[in-house]
């Protein structure tokens, strides 16, 4: 057992078009890290924040990343155990990126690490949903999963409201652009533009394109994967609160994606091809839709992550 520990944790695309709440995507990159030292004082001290600016909670009983280390102590931790942590933010808040997903993926991993060892990853997902209540007003898993065990995941709710998160197979070769503009959506805002109830129809229409995504993810077929991503549920709401969202995304189908849609919550926008080359031209593509509305945005070209959540040494950078 090591005193101090520093974790990664990637960005996430969750809902994956259809998918709203039950699918989401790791991303190799960017990436949230938190450094753990235990202590033997029992409490959880958030000691300094880097890379937002100054935006973020001070205190670790109103930081995430203070909710999702308590309680992975409350869980595992014995009498006195404490942990000293130091967040650096590399994700943007409120971009849909899942940051506050990955800052609590972190911050639970690397408690674990100074704290309870044996514990596997999938043992961490309740901690890291206590980071995303303390966050967003609810424990969302599907953001917290995929950052935590990586690839494409989809969070299955059984009995009593409890979450198992099943690692699903995803082909070699597939790229995700993503185009983040420079605003930002609260969760709760997006969440609140969502109906009630729905017909059928959508339901159904819904059900069947995470079935057809699944299998298109898994075998690598992008024509499967594109007309499968479209969604009945949120995005129809949700792309109101997204200046430019039908120019961005045909800019992207123009560039060579095959499809794609909203970031979890928004604002973000991602894009599925199967080329970096071709990734590049999208993401150009999205930028420059974005900017004919007056929006700066930054585009990113990622790999799926299917590692998620891990340790690395103190020397690690992004790349690594």
């Amino acid at each position: 057992m090591k005193d101090r520990v520093r974790a990664i944790a990637p960005a996430t695309v969750a809902n994956i078009g259809p998918g709203f709440d039950v699918l989401g995507l790791a991303l190799d990159g960017p990436y949230d890290q938190v450094e753990a030292e235990r202590t033997e004082d029992g409490l959880v001290t958030l000691v300094d924040i880097t890379g937002d600016d100054g935006a973020l909670p001070r205190s670790a009983q109103d930081n995430c990343v203070g909710a999702a280390a308590q309680a992975v102590l409350t869980t595992f931790g014995g009498p006195g155990a404490g942990v000293r942590l130091w967040l650096h933010k590399g994700l943007p808040p409120g971009s849909g990126l899942g940051s506050s997903a990955a800052s609590s993926v972190a911050a639970a991993v690397a408690t674990a690490a100074v704290i309870c060892p044996e514990v596997a990853a999938p043992g961490l997902l309740d901690a890291t949903r206590e980071g995303e209540r303390l966050a967003t007003g609810s424990p969302h898993p599907d953001n917290v999963a995929p950052s935590l065990l990586g690839g494409l995941v989809a969070c299955v709710v059984r009995e009593q409201g409890r979450v198992e998160a099943l690692s699903l197979p995803v082909a070699e070769g597939l790229v995700i652009v993503t185009a983040s503009p420079e605003m930002q959506i609260p969760t709760e805002e997006s969440r609140a533009v969502m109906p009630d109830r729905y017909g059928l129809e959508d339901v159904v229409a819904n059900m069947s394109r995470v079935a057809g995504l699944v299998s298109g993810f898994a075998s690598g077929d992008l024509d499967r994967i594109g007309s499968c991503l479209q969604d009945r549920l949120a995005t129809p709401y949700r792309k109101e609160l997204i200046p430019g969202f039908e120019s961005v995304m045909q800019a992207a189908m123009e560039a060579g994606a095959v499809g794609g849609g909203i970031s979890g919550a928004g604002p973000t926008l991602f894009a599925v091809t199967d080329a970096r080359r071709k990734g590049a031209a999208v993401g150009a593509a999205m930028v420059e839709a974005f900017a004919a509305v007056g929006l700066p945005s930054v585009a990113r070209v990622s790999p799926i992550d299917a590692r998620g959540a891990r340790l690395v040494g103190p020397d690690w950078t992004p790349g690594d």
